[in-house]
């Protein structure tokens, strides 16, 4: 029986082996984390993967090749984490769009200016089947597919936004689909309609007008060798409508239903595999908390060893005030004073304490993967949002039941226990996290399955350009009808005009017949 495994393992690969070039140009750990298992996925499959990336892999793994943007971009220089410990800045909306606009900008120049990826471009002894590049904010890193003349899949890792809607040949109904910042439901009252359409209207024109230009720019100056090998080089305007198929980090569940094309397709929880073993001194902690676990992790940007001493102070207080033990994700050694229930690790395999029996809480700061890990498993969630997403993905969970929010800025030894006493006193929290869970789950197919499959599919289909609607050629006025609408206005106010003429032509013809007479 294991031969036979064996070779029909073989026999897959060697039918569905293509070389694939995967682009991860953002330097945020946790979405490495998540593209990660993407990469595994494919080299399981038995196809090449060449990575540009800030992140070495970390493990051996096979059919798989890095090229390093070294030196990374400097993202905890440049947005220092004391920022968001210290203020709200980053909860209004205007400044996360300038702060993914600005993030976008200069992640996208470091990657491609790296002497490691200059040096990959030059090279004309490359071929590949397919490009699957995370999609956030560096759309400059599409000239990849147009250099190599191969279909490319992208990878939002944040969920939707509508120029993802518009490259696929579909406009977004700003009356039913709210920006991706706003927490907004579908059921949109007025005023909400008229925020989400002056919010997404300013996206969309400052886009437009002032960061794809930004990012042309780029292209032009990093793409130079290409553009004398092939004369003018294509906009990244119209590279993103040769995008084959968008993957998104999304779930029906978390976000409101929305217009959709084929080549959208939600992939949430993607990312999560079946839990492993713990390690031996975390599973004898876990397993003997009598009266459960809590876990605490900011996340890989946002450590939780630059808290500012007081509020780190006052959260171990807190702690060891619980009867629950506590697993802390604390990145450093150097941690006084802690608690007996509580455990510091340096890294803590998420995924697999959340699936653990005993955990009954997670404090998180609110990003997506966390979220969906914590929906997945079925654990409440106290949320600490700081930025982008955060505040979003916080409301929407407050609102489906199982979580609670609070800001950190605000946290104080008497308001953070109540939160938790809140949290695990009751169990409605507990109760409805479960049947989360059961809606989470419930999918006709396994997401990263689906992904696969959909990488295949366009590599086999030579780009799948039959998903692909012929609306994206059509500009807003085309699709919207307004031309025909403009010339039905137009013949109508013309037979108006006739008439109106004709019945003052018959009206004066009467007027001089009465004078004769």
């Amino acid at each position: 029986m294991r031969l036979l495994l064996l070779s029909l393992t073989l026999l897959v690969s060697a039918v569905h082996s293509y070389k694939v070039l995967f682009l991860v140009p953002f330097p945020g750990p946790s979405h490495w984390l998540m593209l990660k298992h993407f990469i595994r996925e494919l080299t399981e499959r038995g196809n090449e993967v060449t990575c540009i990336t800030s992140f070495k892999f970390g493990e051996t793994i096979h059919n798989y090749t890095e090229v390093l943007i070294d030196p990374a971009y400097p993202i905890r220089d440049k947005f220092p984490v004391s920022t968001f410990f210290e203020s709200k800045s980053y909860s209004n909306d205007f400044k996360n769009l300038f702060f993914y606009w600005k993030m976008g900008i200069e992640t996208s120049r470091h990657g491609l200016e790296s002497r490691n990826v200059q040096t990959f471009l030059k090279r004309e002894d490359l071929h590949f089947d397919l490009i699957v590049s995370e999609q956030f904010f560096q759309e400059s890193w599409l000239m990849f597919a147009y250099k190599f003349n191969a279909p490319i899949v992208t990878i939002s890792t944040y969920g939707y936004s509508d120029f993802m809607d518009r490259a696929m040949g579909l406009i977004t109904p700003w009356s039913v689909v709210p920006h991706m910042l706003l927490d907004y439901e579908d059921n949109m009252n007025f005023f909400q309609r008229s925020y989400n359409l002056f919010i997404s209207t300013f996206d969309y024109v400052v886009r437009e007008y002032y960061y794809l230009p930004k990012q042309n720019e780029i292209v032009k100056k990093c793409f130079g060798d290409l553009n004398q090998q092939r004369g003018s080089l294509p906009s990244v305007q119209s590279l993103e409508k040769y995008i084959s198929v968008i993957l998104v980090n999304s779930h029906p569940f978390l976000a409101k239903p929305r217009p959709s094309k084929v080549g959208l397709v939600n992939v949430a929880g993607a990312h999560i595999r079946a839990n492993k073993p713990l390690p031996g001194d975390l599973k004898q902690f876990m397993d003997g908390a009598e009266h459960g676990v809590i876990y605490f992790s900011l996340g890989a940007y946002l450590q939780s060893s630059l808290i500012p001493i007081e509020k780190r102070n006052a959260l171990l207080r807190v702690f060891s005030k619980l009867k629950q033990r506590v697993v802390w994700k604390f990145e450093t050694n150097n941690l006084d004073n802690v608690p007996t229930n509580v455990m510091i690790r340096n890294w803590a395999p998420q995924n697999d304490i959340l699936a653990h029996k005993n955990v009954i809480l997670f404090i998180s700061h609110g990003g997506q993967f966390g979220t969906f890990e914590s929906m997945h498993h079925g654990v409440p969630t106290l949320f600490m949002p700081f930025y982008g997403d955060q505040h979003r993905n916080a409301i929407r969970a407050v609102r489906s039941g199982y979580a609670r929010k609070t800001l950190f800025v605000d946290l104080t030894e008497e308001t953070f226990m109540s939160e938790i006493s809140q949290m695990v006193n009751g169990k409605k929290y507990y109760k409805r996290a479960k049947e989360i869970s059961t809606l989470f789950r419930d999918t006709i197919v396994d997401p990263m399955n689906e992904s696969m499959f959909w990488m295949d599919y366009v590599v086999r289909h030579n780009g799948a350009a039959h998903l692909k609607s012929s609306a994206v050629n059509l500009s807003v006025v085309q699709y919207l009808l307004l031309d025909v609408l403009g010339l039905v206005v137009l013949l109508i106010l013309m037979v108006i005009g006739v008439v109106r003429l004709f019945c003052c032509s018959q009206v004066r013809k009467a007027s001089i017949k009465q004078k004769k007479h």
